[in-house]
């Protein structure tokens, strides 16, 4: 990813899934993908120049655990 807040938000996202690996294999797997997912489709959004009001309503939409993932720096640059 060229753009550096799409790069934050994929590195948070890949810590976020890599830090419940153990969970993979319970009901909770999932969620936990589809949690990664939703990052990843986010910083597609940004990487591909999405509107800061488009990103923002998107990382609204997370639940409050999944969006304290996102990066302060992105979050603060979207949401402002």
């Amino acid at each position: 990813m060229i753009n550096k807040h799409a790069y934050e938000l994929a590195c948070a996202a890949a810590k976020y899934r890599d830090s419940h690996e153990d969970d993979f294999s319970t009901k909770y797997a999932a969620l936990i993908k589809q949690d990664y997912e939703d990052l990843m489709c986010i910083a597609q959004m940004i990487e591909g120049d999405e509107s800061k009001e488009r990103v923002a309503k998107a990382m609204w939409k997370l639940d409050t655990l999944v969006r304290d993932v996102i990066p302060d720096s992105v979050y603060n640059h979207y949401n402002k």
